[in-house]
């Protein structure tokens, strides 16, 4: 496994693995995948560049998460792993690795959104030290 952080150029694997995620599990994300399909080259390529984005690499690609700026800090965004990659900690590495970056980059709080119902997400970032936030279904993580 290999955790790969994309790059404007990397625009298509950012694509094929966020329009597989939207295909795989409609109901999780902010988006549809029929509006993501419509996206041009030079809109993957700026949503590329924006914020941080990795994807996992097994070798082919198995998981993705991204994370940008808002005003309450650093949001992490868009997680999903593939069904036969789930419970092998590849989310986890995932994680870690935002987190890591984050504390590189100098950022006090990573928050992010997770449905109530999604037991399996929550309980995964509450093992990272993610703690429940005032905002209902956001949770946050306080960097030192």
């Amino acid at each position: 496994m290999h955790i790969h952080q994309v790059t404007p150029d990397d625009w298509e694997l950012w694509r094929d693995i966020r329009l597989e995620a939207l295909a795989s599990d409609p109901g999780e994300f902010g988006s549809t995948l029929a509006r993501e399909q419509t996206y041009s080259e030079a809109e993957w390529r700026a949503r590329a560049a924006e914020g941080l984005k990795l994807v996992v690499l097994d070798p082919r690609p198995a998981a993705l998460v991204a994370a940008t700026a808002e005003p309450e800090g650093l949001y992490l965004y868009s997680m999903w792993v593939r069904d036969c990659h789930r419970g092998r900690g590849v989310g986890e590495a995932l994680v870690r690795t935002v987190l890591t970056w984050a504390a590189e980059e100098g950022w006090k709080v990573v928050r992010l959104r997770v449905w109530d119902d999604n037991l399996p997400a929550r309980r995964l970032y509450k093992r990272l030290g993610f703690v429940d936030a005032e905002e209902p279904e956001h949770m946050e993580f306080l960097l030192s």
